[in-house]
């Protein structure tokens, strides 16, 4: 006897605007959920280009922010764009040109 078992995952548009949405949401409390020491922490990573550096803060930022259990899965692309948010934040532009220009008078 031949058994033949299939899953089909069907995902409406309805879905996926619906995941972007809460993706957007999450992004953007990677934004607004940070403190302001966060924000500094962040500002001396990126002067000093480490992105390394930057993940654990991010990866505690995001554990605050996230709605859904499958965002876990797209933590990469999630915390890639909360960077790029924020350094279009009013607040976080003068705390990346201070630690840069810190970073430039180190001898």
């Amino acid at each position: 006897m031949l058994v033949i078992t299939g899953f089909t995952f069907y995902h409406s548009s309805d879905f996926e605007t619906a995941q972007a949405a809460i993706d957007r949401q999450t992004v953007d409390c990677l934004t607004r959920g940070l403190t302001r020491d966060e924000k500094v922490g962040i500002a001396r990573l990126t002067a000093l280009h480490d992105r390394e550096g930057l993940a654990p803060i991010y990866g505690d930022v995001l554990a605050r922010c996230v709605v859904r259990s499958d965002q876990w899965d797209r933590r990469p692309q999630l915390v890639t764009s909360g960077p790029q948010l924020l350094s279009q934040h009013p607040e976080f532009r003068p705390m990346l040109n201070t630690s840069t220009m810190e970073l430039a008078r180190r001898p």
